[in-house]
């Protein structure tokens, strides 16, 4: 049974302030060795959202990493929608802005997947060979901190997403995104048009007074999804569960290199509908919860999903996108990720 160490969002004391919890937590499931190079992979937020994790956290992981005696570099992969993050000068750029940078942070802040989001190593996976960010790769060590909030495509997004898409590049993310080519209810529609020069892939286009898809051209980005108002671009169930078998092989990859020398925290705070992907974040969808922290990234998934449902008295991710976000927990088990079954120990 894996363990889960939690810390609560409870603070009423300046002993309790969450950001001196994350040394505490670190120190439960650490196995950094001298001279390791650390990647400590996050999402440093689109501009314009403001649901990421905040800099304060991560400069705490990244003293530790330290004191250890490793070697720590913060790191994304870059974008298939393009946005702020499409390569890596406008990430780093966007990084800044957000309080993410080598002065902030105290290490440096390197792109994964390179300029232009090219730079991989191919690791085979299951008879798959996934494209997987070649700075991560490279590393020694990883620590995956993930805001875990709700997702368009994947239900919710935490450990295993952060791994799986979060960890590719372009080409590992467009392989998954085979799976999640959204359908298109003309019923709904107002013809606003906004989707035809929104779409990243020019895929969207008008054909006799009616807006159509080209699935050759789509990535499957989802990036449609989040733009129309009136929800005409949208998933099902068997899209969604295809998409994210994906995702949990991508994450399978993600890990192989590592062989254990790995570390998960998930942040249980503003908890937002969508992803850190979106130029906004939209209010919490219930009250903090808390930090969590573990080595087995599925444990971690579990008990954050667990957790969530609690708060919110139903699950509330479900009934926001219509779509169960589980399929990656239980797919990650049968991968070997690690076990849904968990001890929860509050600290």
């Amino acid at each position: 049974m894996a363990q889960v160490y939690f810390k609560s969002s409870s603070t009423p004391f300046a002993k309790d302030a969450l950001h001196l919890s994350i040394k505490k937590l670190m120190e439960k499931i650490s196995t950094i060795e001298k001279g390791d190079i650390v990647a400590i992979k996050l999402h440093m937020g689109e501009l314009g959202n403001i649901g990421y994790i905040r800099p304060i956290f991560v400069r705490r992981v990244v003293d530790f990493v330290k004191e250890q005696g490793g070697k720590p570099f913060i790191t994304d992969t870059t974008t298939l929608y393009g946005g702020h993050r499409g390569n890596a000068i406008d990430y780093l750029m966007a990084a800044a802005i957000n309080g993410f940078s080598i002065s902030s942070m105290g290490c440096p802040i390197i792109i994964a997947d390179g300029l232009l989001g090219k730079d991989e190593e191919i690791i085979g996976v299951d008879g798959y060979k996934i494209a997987v960010a070649k700075a991560i790769a490279e590393a020694d060590y990883l620590v995956t901190l993930s805001h875990f909030k709700g997702h368009g495509m994947a239900g919710f997004g935490g450990a295993i997403k952060n791994l799986g898409m979060g960890c590719c590049s372009k080409a590992g993310k467009t392989w998954q995104h085979e799976k999640s080519k959204p359908l298109y209810d003309e019923s709904k529609c107002i013809f606003c048009r906004k989707c035809l020069t929104f779409c990243p892939a020019d895929a969207i286009y008008e054909e006799n007074g009616k807006i159509k898809i080209d699935y050759e051209k789509c990535k499957g980005c989802g990036a449609c999804t989040v733009l129309c108002e009136k929800g005409c671009f949208y998933l099902t169930n068997d899209i969604a569960r295809e998409f994210q078998k994906r995702v949990a092989i991508a994450a399978k990859a993600a890990m192989k290199k590592f062989n254990g020398k790995a570390s998960f925290i998930n942040f249980l705070l503003d908890i937002t509908p969508r992803c850190d992907c979106c130029s906004f974040a939209d209010k919490p969808l219930i009250n903090d919860i808390g930090i969590l922290a573990s080595s087995d990234a599925v444990a971690i998934d579990q008990a954050s999903y667990d957790l969530v449902c609690k708060e919110a008295g139903k699950d509330i991710f479900y009934e926001l996108h219509g779509i169960d976000g589980t399929v990656q927990i239980n797919e990650g088990e049968k991968l070997g990720l690690g076990s849904r079954k968990y001890e929860l120990i509050e600290i």
